[in-house]
């Protein structure tokens, strides 16, 4: 006997355990990227007091963004940057 399709799908995912399952690579991801930020940081490198300034003040607005849409998802908008 062959069995229908209803008994052979995976029950579906919840939004909660999809947020879980994005989150964790993501969050991880930007984590990452803001290390890789930092390691700009060494003497290896030659940058002015207002580059450092606008890169942290460009993440510091980001992660304030993401806080509020945390907080209301319609409170935040995208923004780009540039040196």
């Amino acid at each position: 006997m062959a069995e229908t399709k209803n008994q052979t799908a995976a029950p579906k995912e919840t939004k909660a355990q999809a947020f879980v399952r994005l989150a964790n690579p993501r969050v991880s991801k930007a984590l990452s990227a803001i290390e890789i930020i930092g390691n700009l940081a060494s003497p290896n490198y030659e940058y002015t007091e207002d580059q450092a300034k606008k890169i942290v003040d460009a993440l510091t607005s980001e992660v304030a963004t993401l806080a509020a849409k945390f907080a209301k998802p319609e409170a935040a908008t995208k923004k780009g940057f540039s040196l």
